[in-house]
């Protein structure tokens, strides 16, 4: 039982050590300790990629955009959702997390991953091109995060589709009103809320 307390209050001050670090500076995830962010967690049920699927109601054929995809947890499930006729756009500043979300892709068979390595202020994406976008634990690592929502809406198409997802567990952890406060003011309408202490997922639409 001492080995345990030991453990956690070791990774409660790796937490809250890089928590601080990433209020201070831009500090995502690394590449090599993708393993943390791929894996699924039982408690934070509302951020489980197989809930963040059903929520978006993705059809065959559809286009959607994956924001900070890390090695693709959420990437492959929404691949797998839209079809071959469909397409993902996976986009990540870490060239190191793409590359681990290709080799995913390659041993899945997965053909409908398009890689982008670029912020989303800055990426070329033509307007109204997505039926979906989602932001899964990204947003908290995107300096000024708020400044992305115009973009984000720029490129959905009308009706389309917005969820972000947040889980306690993530240092860079931003809160429902913050993630409201910003997203509304860039037009959307919040359509749906689910979650609980650990974690929520809020989808929004474009009017």
């Amino acid at each position: 039982m001492t080995g345990f307390v030991v453990l956690l209050l070791l990774l409660a001050a790796l937490w809250g050590g890089w928590r601080i670090a990433s209020r201070r500076t831009g500090l995502p995830c690394p590449s090599e300790i993708a393993w943390l962010v791929e894996m699924e967690n039982p408690l934070a049920r509302s951020t489980r990629s197989e809930r963040i699927v059903e929520q978006l109601g993705l059809r065959q054929g559809d286009a959607a955009i994956d924001i900070g995809c890390g090695p693709g947890r959420v990437t492959i499930p929404l691949a797998r959702a839209v079809g071959p006729h469909g397409q993902v756009t996976a986009l990540d500043v870490q060239d190191g997390m793409l590359a681990r979300l290709a080799a995913r892709a390659e041993a899945e068979g997965l053909t409908n991953i398009r890689r982008l390595q670029s912020d989303i202020r800055n990426a070329a994406i033509p307007p109204g091109a997505f039926d979906a976008a989602v932001l899964v634990m990204a947003l908290g690592e995107i300096p000024n995060g708020a400044g992305i929502f115009p973009s984000v809406f720029n490129m959905l198409k009308p009706g389309g589709r917005l969820l972000v997802a947040e889980t306690i567990f993530d240092p860079h952890y931003v809160s429902r009103r913050r993630v409201r406060q910003q997203v509304s003011a860039a037009g959307f309408r919040e359509t749906r809320s689910i979650g609980n202490v650990f974690g929520y997922s809020i989808t929004f639409e474009r009017p």
